[in-house]
């Protein structure tokens, strides 16, 4: 085997989804620009599309196991403005996955026009609000559908795969080919 071939196979796949959003009047201020804070709440819609689409569903996760997932650290940098009536795309990538949490990067298009990048870091909770692990089994669920390969390797210990995925994240978000 090839050594390109055997470092594909040890770096870990970002995960990405697309969701279509159309701006409602709803979302936006009295000058027809989607207010900011609007972008945190379609960011968390994209999550949670993202986690259906490849067979995790968060209610279940919460009534089956009473695992939170609260954010606690978020980042948007707004790029244009959104108004009122576009349709957006909105990609999200899962671009860490720890033993005690996880980060989602988010980047908001408009006719492949970049309007905003951003960043949520979460982390997994009882209902007590402790820290429990809960990370190898989401990692587990991804790679039984063929959508991460490699084993599991903890960003705390392993950064060095964190960084690469941010590279890659950071990259398509600029629109650099990989």
């Amino acid at each position: 085997m090839s050594e390109e071939k055997k470092e594909e196979k040890k770096e870990q796949q970002v995960v990405v989804g697309r969701m279509p959003y159309r701006v409602s009047m709803a979302d936006v201020d009295a000058y027809g620009v989607m207010y900011y804070s609007r972008f945190f709440e379609v960011f968390e819609r994209a999550r949670t599309e993202l986690f259906r689409s490849v067979g995790i569903e968060y209610r279940q996760i919460f009534q089956q196991r009473q695992i939170l997932m609260p954010v606690v650290e978020a980042a948007c940098r707004y790029l244009a403005p959104a108004v009122y009536d576009d349709l957006l795309t909105v990609e999200t990538a899962i671009t860490g996955i720890g033993t005690r949490g996880m980060r989602f990067d988010y980047r908001i298009l408009r006719d492949d026009l970049p309007l905003a990048v951003g960043f949520t870091q979460h982390i997994f909770v009882d209902i007590q609000g402790r820290p429990v692990s809960f990370g190898k089994e989401i990692f587990q669920t991804l790679k039984d559908k063929g959508l991460i390969q490699g084993e599991f390797k903890d960003p705390e210990e392993e950064k060095e795969v964190s960084e690469k995925l941010k590279k890659l994240v950071k990259e398509r978000v600029e629109g650099r080919p990989n």
